[in-house]
């Protein structure tokens, strides 16, 4: 079961914010497995290979029609583009987890996370 509550801990752009990386990362995967480059797929759908790289990233986001034209590209289901719930939530709770067991203050609690979700991008980000 989901844990909301971790859920509502970040604010919604956050959570966007991680929700199109994860997206970026998963289409860069199944890009790769279908043994496609950048340039492949941006000409499949009309794109620049600079807005592939930027999807990718999580920098560019991408509307409903372009999920479904990013899978056809790579030959794939548009749902499987798309990220679940828990793994956006997973390092969530496994952080709350942690953070349960100290005894630091709320603001100090909110500091690292808000430096863990940097680092988590900065990870992102990488090709």
């Amino acid at each position: 079961m989901i844990d909301f509550g971790t859920w509502l801990l970040y604010s919604s752009r956050e959570l966007m914010e991680r929700l199109y990386r994860e997206f970026g990362h998963i289409l860069r995967k199944r890009r790769q497995a279908a043994d496609l480059t950048q340039d492949d797929v941006a000409s499949r759908v009309g794109l620049a290979r600079t807005s592939i790289t930027n999807i990718e990233r999580g920098r560019q986001h991408v509307s409903l029609h372009l999920v479904y034209e990013l899978a056809n590209a790579i030959g794939i289901a548009p749902h499987e583009l798309l990220p679940g719930k828990a793994v956006l939530l997973q390092q969530d709770a496994e952080l709350e987890k942690t953070l349960g067991k100290e005894s630091l203050a709320e603001d100090a609690k909110d500091w690292i996370r808000r430096v863990v979700s940097k680092a988590d991008q900065g990870q992102k980000g990488n090709p």
